[in-house]
C-alpha cells in the first residue's frame, strides 16, 4: 500500500506549486533583478542538488536566458542581452504542449527527468505569453477549454507524479455532481482526446482510479510524499480500456464494420484491439478485450449505422438502448 510509507519528514519551506510555476517565478524575478544568489535560486526552484539545478540552468540558456556565476559577488547573473522577449513561442501551441508534457511524463523515470528542465521553462514561457489561456489552436482537433486554473492544476499533477507528492482536491462526482474532498497518491497523468486525468490511489482505497482534472477544484500539492507501489501501472490498467474507463471484469467485444467503412477501420489499430478479420462480403470484424462497454457503444454509434456490435449480447443490448435514446431525442 502506498500510504504505509507516508513521510512526515518534509522541510517546512517545501514549495507547494508545480515545477512550471516555480520556473515562472524564477524567470520573472530574474527579469527584474538580473541576478540572484544560488541559495535564492534553489529556494525558488525547490531543488537541493547541483545536478537538478544544472538541468534548469541548461534549459534557461537554451530558451534565451543564460546565467553566469560571478565568484566576486557570489551571484548568478542574467546575461546583459537576455530578456523575456527573446522567447519566440506561439501561445496557440499551449494546448499541444500540454499533450507533449503528459506524454513525456508517461515515459516515467529516468527518461522523463531528462526533459524536466526544458519543459518547465517552456511551460513558464507559455504562461507569460498567454496568462489567461485564451489563445486556442485550430478547432479541427480537440483541445483543453480550461483557463489558467486548468494549466496550473495540470502542472501540479505532473509535479506530484514526478516528486511522489500527495495531491488534494475537491472532486465533482458523476452521480449527482456533489463535491468530495480527495487526497491522492498520483502515479500518472493520462491524456485522452484533449481531456486530462490523474491516475492514482485515494487514501483508504486499494485500487487506483482516474480523475478528470477539469472536474477537480482547488488542486494542491501536499508536503507529504509517498513510496510508489512498483506493482501499479497505468498501461496495465488501460490495457482493457477504450480510453479511460477501467474495471476488473474482461469481455470480448466484436464490432462489425460494413464494407463502406471497413478500409477506414482496418488502417488503424484501436485501443484494446486484439484481432481484425476481413469477411467475404468486404466487411471487417474487429475484436476488442474490454472491461466496460460505455465508451465503445458511443464510438460505434458515431459510425451512423455502418458499424454494429455482434457480441456479447449485453454490449449489443446496450448499443440498441443507446440508439433508441438517440432516436427519441431527435424526434
Amino acid at each position: 500500500m502506498p500510504y504505509a510509507d507516508r513521510s512526515e519528514a518534509v522541510s517546512a519551506d517545501k514549495n507547494p506549486r508545480g515545477q512550471a510555476e516555480r520556473v515562472l517565478e524564477l524567470v520573472q524575478v530574474l527579469s527584474l533583478e538580473r541576478k540572484l544568489t544560488k541559495r535564492r535560486i534553489y529556494e525558488i526552484l525547490d531543488v537541493t542538488s547541483q545536478s537538478s539545478f544544472k538541468r534548469y540552468k541548461a534549459a534557461l540558456a537554451e530558451a534565451g536566458l543564460p546565467l553566469r556565476y560571478d565568484s566576486d559577488d557570489k551571484h548568478y547573473h542574467l546575461a546583459p542581452g537576455a530578456a523575456i522577449a527573446r522567447f519566440d513561442i506561439d501561445p496557440r501551441d499551449r494546448a499541444k504542449f500540454a499533450q507533449i508534457r503528459a506524454d513525456i511524463a508517461a515515459l516515467g523515470r529516468p527518461t522523463a527527468e531528462q526533459f524536466d528542465g526544458l519543459l518547465n521553462v517552456l511551460d513558464a514561457r507559455f504562461e507569460l505569453g498567454d496568462p489567461n489561456a485564451e489563445a486556442v489552436i485550430s478547432a479541427r482537433h480537440p483541445q483543453p477549454s480550461g483557463g489558467p486554473a486548468f494549466y496550473a492544476a495540470l502542472d501540479r499533477a505532473l509535479t506530484a507524479v514526478r516528486e511522489h507528492r500527495f495531491l488534494s482536491f475537491d472532486y465533482a462526482s458523476t452521480a449527482g455532481g456533489a463535491n468530495e474532498q480527495r487526497t491522492l497518491a498520483p502515479y500518472a497523468v493520462h491524456a485522452h482526446e484533449a481531456r486530462y486525468y490523474v491516475w492514482g490511489v485515494t487514501e483508504g482505497e486499494a485500487q487506483p482510479k482516474l480523475f478528470a482534472l477539469d472536474r477537480a477544484r482547488d488542486v494542491a500539492l501536499e508536503d507529504d510524499t509517498f513510496e510508489p507501489d512498483p506493482g501499479l501501472s497505468l498501461a496495465d490498467d488501460l490495457r482493457t480500456s477504450f480510453g479511460v474507463m477501467t474495471g476488473n471484469l474482461v469481455h470480448r467485444v466484436i464490432v462489425r464494420f460494413s464494407p463502406s467503412v471497413a478500409a477506414y477501420a482496418a488502417c488503424r489499430r484501436w485501443p484494446a484491439q486484439v484481432e481484425a478479420r476481413p469477411q467475404p462480403d468486404g466487411s471487417l470484424d474487429v475484436t476488442f478485450v474490454l472491461s466496460r462497454f460505455e465508451e465503445i457503444v458511443a464510438w460505434v454509434l458515431g459510425f451512423g449505422g455502418t458499424a454494429t456490435i455482434l457480441e456479447p449480447p449485453k454490449a449489443r443490448a446496450e448499443l440498441h438502448v443507446a440508439a433508441s435514446r438517440a432516436l427519441a431525442v431527435s424526434e
